[in-house]
């Protein structure tokens, strides 16, 4: 087969579980998962509407936490204190903000995603911050507008 005919290589991918649904990211872009241990959370954190609920001290930085669930719309993040964090690289190269971390709910999957597996649900959604919703084997899953959420970081700094 040649280079040009070569079918498109695997998207190596983590499924991170969130409260309702899944994030899906590129496993180049995540750098970790940590525990909750090391985050500050604002007071209000847990009643509010406010996305940015806290920060995660993590390697000699302070990274905005932020609820996805929040910046969705929804009030009800759970239990935050049992969540995870997602530490993502953000894709811009920007010094003052080159992580941002997300709460998730459980333990991520690697998943190759190609074109057998997967299946567009909505390229165009109307949530903020939410790039697209696709269904990856089996389970809905969301891929976040990281140029959003890094200008929405930027904007708090």
């Amino acid at each position: 087969m040649s280079e040009k005919n070569k079918a498109p290589s695997d998207v190596f991918s983590f499924l991170i579980p969130m409260q309702q649904d899944n994030l899906l990211m590129p496993s180049e872009t995540v750098a970790e998962i940590v525990p909750f241990m090391n985050v500050t959370l604002f007071d209000n954190a847990e009643s509010s509407d406010e996305w940015h609920i806290g920060n995660l001290a993590w390697r000699n930085m302070n990274i905005p936490v932020i609820s996805l669930e929040r910046v969705q719309g929804q009030q009800d993040i759970g239990d935050i204190r049992r969540s995870k964090i997602a530490v993502i690289y953000t894709l811009n190269g920007n010094q003052d903000i080159p992580y941002l971390a997300f709460t998730v709910q459980g333990i991520p999957r690697m998943t190759p995603v190609r074109e057998e597996n997967s299946e567009m649900l909505d390229a165009t959604p109307a949530e903020d911050g939410v790039a697209a919703w696709i269904q990856v084997e089996g389970k809905k899953a969301m891929i976040p507008d990281m140029d959003v959420m890094e200008q929405m970081a930027k904007e708090i700094r």
